[in-house]
């Protein structure tokens, strides 16, 4: 953004106290333009020892494999999003109801927050491929290869073992993660694990 949208005007660096930048300010009338960062939501749906997974229509990483996932609209809630999304690529409808925290994942750099979901299917769904996907599929660990995963990294390959890992068990945690160009090995995860649910009464 370089112009005000209240006045059309040029836009500066605000510096709070710490003289770091905060925002960006209209050098004629002083709005002040918060450039928060995106939030995506991700939804892992899994049946037995399968997740569901799309293949992207889109760049990037177009025909490699994703759990569904976008954009979180205004008024929603991440579990509305987490089922919209899934819904649009794969034709798959789950409660949001029945939606659990999976994993919360940082990427400061790029100014994007990606909140994962997940939920558990009785029974195997009808998969219908949406305009954004090439194809939708239940998939088992070993069905692709790790570099056919969209957006193929460590942190994506590593965390896909955990996943399956965790479905096996029926044990899971809440990952959470931080990517970023300045750590060694580009990025760092944390598990809070679940070792029991509260009950009313």
């Amino acid at each position: 953004m370089k112009f005000c949208s209240a006045c059309g005007l040029p836009l500066a660096p605000r510096l709070s106290d710490g003289e770091m930048p905060r925002g960006i300010v209209c050098q004629g009338c002083q709005t002040v333009h918060y450039q928060s960062p995106k939030i995506l939501v991700a939804c892992i749906v899994y049946c037995g020892d399968r997740i569901l997974m799309c293949r992207r229509a889109q760049e990037p990483s177009r025909g490699r494999w994703t759990i569904p996932a976008g954009f979180m609209e205004e008024g929603e809630t991440i579990e509305q999003t987490a089922a919209r999304e899934t819904k649009e690529e794969t034709g798959v409808e789950i409660d949001p109801d029945h939606l659990d925290l999976y994993g919360v994942l940082s990427i400061p750099h790029m100014n994007e927050v990606y909140l994962t979901l997940r939920t558990e299917l009785m029974h195997s769904p009808r998969l219908i491929a949406g305009q954004e996907a090439l194809d939708v599929a239940m998939i088992g660990e070993h069905d692709i290869a790790p570099e056919d995963w969209a957006f193929a990294s460590e942190l994506v390959n590593e965390q896909a073992e955990a996943l399956f890992r965790e479905i096996r068990s029926g044990v899971f945690g809440i990952h959470k993660m931080s990517m970023s160009k300045g750590l060694a090995k580009g990025y760092e995860t944390r598990v809070y694990v679940i070792t029991a649910r509260a009950t009313d009464g």
